[in-house]
Formats: structure tokens, C-alpha cells, sequence
């Protein structure tokens, strides 16, 4: 019997446009201490053009009125951060019944994956509209710390290494 937080739990699958990999601009970013209530593409340099100043323990700026503190972070060097964007698709092989016929739509695309094992309410596809090997990390305030979140995701590949390294058969 599942739990309620499993319950909870939309169950769907990622597919990745790989060719958007090799043509993502640099894209410059900041990790702020809020959240945007919004799940869409969002015009955010018009509300957020920081004017950054290097303070004597870090970087700082003002955010409506906030005092933010924060540095920049630089993302492993054998990794690169992408920015991903959902991207609408139209499931080749399925009923052309299913979903709506507008003009708007997407043309459809060759998918690798066998169209009978595609669902349109269960796949969503991905491509990256950006790249990076830095970004500004925020905190409200004070700097975050090293037992900020980001910087625990950051440590798990140099950790997954060392634990196969350690775990492999010699």
C-alpha cells in the first residue's frame, strides 16, 4: 500500500534533447533566498538587474529593499550547469485524437523512443536554453553558508567518486 507522500508524488518520465546541449549560450546566473510563484518562462532581468558591490565579506546588493549577501560559486570543473526549459512536444505514433490540433503546437519530432511506449500525460521533454560554470549564490542578509544545499549538490559527484573509487574491486 503506498503512503500518502507516494501518493502525492506525480510519476512522469524525463527525456533530454541532447542536441540543445552542444548549442546552450553562456548564461548568467543568480540563486536568490526567494521564490517566484510562477511555472513558465518569466521575464526575471526586468524585475532583478543587480548592481553588485564587493563588500568587505562578500558581494552585496539590495532586492526591494532586502540586503542580500552572497558570493560567486564555481560549479566542479569536470561539470558544466545547464538551465532547462520544458519543451512541448508532439508524441509521433499516438492518436491524433488525443490532445488539442492547434496551430501553436510544436511540429512533431523523430523521438528515439518507441511511440506505444510514450504517454502524453506521463512524458515531458527537456532541452537546455543555457549553460554555465559559475553562478551568484544570495543569502538574505548573511552569505550562505557551506551547509547551504547548493553546495552539498555541488559535493555529491566529488563524493559518488570516491565511494565507487573506494567500492570498485581491485
Amino acid at each position: 500500500m503506498e503512503s500518502s507522500e507516494e501518493a502525492a508524488v506525480e510519476k512522469c518520465r524525463i527525456h533530454l534533447r541532447p542536441g540543445t546541449l552542444r548549442d546552450a549560450p553562456p548564461a548568467t546566473l543568480h540563486l536568490l533566498p526567494c521564490e517566484v510563484l510562477v511555472n513558465r518562462p518569466t521575464p526575471v532581468q526586468c524585475f532583478f538587474t543587480p548592481a553588485i558591490r564587493q563588500g568587505p565579506d562578500g558581494l552585496e546588493v539590495s532586492f526591494r529593499g532586502r540586503r542580500l549577501r552572497g558570493e560567486e560559486v564555481v560549479v566542479p570543473p569536470s561539470l558544466v550547469g545547464y538551465v532547462m526549459e520544458e519543451k512541448g512536444e508532439v508524441l509521433v505514433g499516438k492518436d491524433p485524437s488525443v490532445g488539442s490540433s492547434n496551430d501553436d503546437e510544436p511540429e512533431q519530432q523523430e523521438l528515439v523512443e518507441p511511440p506505444e511506449a510514450l504517454e502524453r500525460d506521463f512524458d515531458r521533454f527537456f532541452g537546455a536554453t543555457g549553460s554555465f560554470s559559475r553562478f551568484t549564490l544570495w543569502g538574505l542578509e548573511t552569505i550562505p553558508g557551506p551547509d547551504a544545499r547548493v553546495r552539498g549538490a555541488l559535493a555529491w559527484p566529488r563524493l559518488a567518486a570516491a565511494v565507487s573509487r573506494r567500492m570498485s574491486p581491485h
